[in-house]
């Protein structure tokens, strides 16, 4: 067993975010790897499945006796060719991520569906059926590995808030509007089971986003923010008048330059995934058949 065996697959293109089809696997592929997903076998022989490289660099080009597995995350396109749902976009769900690969399908990948294999057993594999990697682009690979880190940031809100705005969530407000969100941040008080809340939420406008889409956000933030006010025992202070120095230049939509790391330190990120996915797009994989 060679200790450089990470380092040559690097040096053959295997860095994080190439991929490869299943399609082009061996049919016993299923044989070498582990994962806690059911049926690896008929996953790994779908051919709208493909097999996308989740480990850090680092972690691949690691002597063997280190770091002796790589890991990958299924994903698969959809059975009709459509567009992809925005939440699933940009590391904004830390369940879902869609991307586009290069056969032109939007392929969505599922938090639960990770594999690993041996380094060595997979060099064998590849070697034997003479795969070459395909790559991401490399704004896409950033989104892989920020929606990688996002699933081990995720902050668990009280049941008593989450009970309360849960008809805002059925009546899929936050479904549309949104597609200019980077992030929405939030402020509770108290951050613990209670039946009234102080609630300050603003959404952080993308970067890359154009101008004028600014102004479409922030409407649809103070709609957000006063469909929140009128839940019982929610009030959110935008709406009134702000009686704490520390969110006085709080509004509904920030840009990118406004926003402070002392600000965000009365933040917490909320995921889109805890909020809302409209009905089929909170849906794995596995129901696409």
């Amino acid at each position: 067993m060679s200790e450089s065996v990470g380092i040559e697959l690097f040096s053959q293109g295997w860095a994080q975010g190439t991929y490869l089809f299943c399609e082009s696997l061996s049919a016993d592929f299923h044989l070498h790897c582990w994962a806690t997903t059911e049926n690896l076998e008929k996953q790994l022989t779908d051919k709208r499945n493909t097999l996308i490289l989740l480990s850090q660099n680092c972690d691949i080009t690691a002597k063997y006796t280190i770091e002796k597995t790589i890991e990958f995350v299924i994903a698969r396109r959809p059975k009709k060719k459509k567009p992809p749902h925005f939440l699933n976009l940009y590391a904004k769900s830390t369940r879902f991520l869609e991307l586009e690969l290069t056969d032109g399908f939007w392929y969505k990948a599922e938090a639960s569906k990770v594999l690993q294999i041996d380094k060595q057993d997979f060099i064998n594999q590849i070697t034997a059926k003479a795969i070459q990697p395909s790559a991401l682009e490399k704004t896409d690979c950033e989104v892989l590995t920020r929606w990688r880190a996002n699933r081990y940031m995720r902050v668990a809100l009280p049941d008593s808030f989450e009970n309360k705005i849960r008809s805002l969530r059925e009546n899929n407000i936050f479904d549309n509007g949104l597609e200019h969100a980077g992030s929405l941040y939030l402020s509770l008080e108290p951050f613990e089971e209670s039946e009234h809340y102080i609630v300050r939420l603003f959404a952080l406008h993308r970067q890359n986003s154009p101008p004028e889409s600014y102004d479409s956000l922030f409407k649809k933030m103070e709609q957000v923010i006063e469909s929140l006010n009128t839940i019982e025992g929610l009030t959110c202070p935008y709406l009134e008048k702000e009686s704490n120095e520390n969110f006085e230049a709080v509004y509904p939509a920030m840009r990118r330059s406004e926003v402070t790391v002392e600000l965000l330190d009365h933040f917490i990120r909320w995921n889109f995934d805890s909020i809302s996915l409209s009905e089929g797009d909170n849906e794995g994989i596995d129901k696409d058949i």
